[in-house]
């Protein structure tokens, strides 16, 4: 019977290609997502998200969602921003839409389960690039 020996290596290495699996896009950087970015009052940071063509970032607020709601459309109204959106879900949570000339924002107000206050999920997108590899 040949000795297995010389084939272990490449076995090994086969099997290591097989189990790879594709990296995920990295999201853009902070100042591509977020060129003019307002943070609610006393904000907490919570965690990052993203694909290749935008960024999310939660932050709590001890701020009552009301107030910080007010903040956002006060906010999204002057300046170079322009609110194009302004809806309240289902659930109690509040979504803004703002535009300006620069990233788009996304904005998701809903009230802490846990504590008072509110947790603010913001979202900005990169323009002109696209989350599938290979086409942008």
């Amino acid at each position: 019977m040949p000795s297995l020996k010389p084939w272990l290596p490449l076995a090994g290495l086969l099997l290591l290609a097989c189990g790879s699996e594709p990296r995920a896009p990295e999201p853009p950087p902070f100042t591509q997502a977020f060129s003019n970015l307002p943070l609610p009052p006393n904000p907490e940071f919570v965690s990052k998200s993203g694909s290749a063509d935008a960024l999310q970032i939660t932050l709590r607020s001890p701020t009552d969602p009301e107030k910080v709601a007010d903040y956002y459309r006060k906010a999204l109204t002057q300046g170079k921003w322009r609110l194009v959106s302004d809806l309240k879900n289902p659930d109690g949570s509040l979504a803004l839409y703002a535009e300006q000339d620069g990233p788009p924002l996304w904005v998701r107000i809903s009230k802490l389960s846990d504590r008072p206050g509110s947790m603010v999920q913001l979202t900005g997108a990169v323009s002109g690039k696209d989350s599938v590899p290979g086409r942008s």
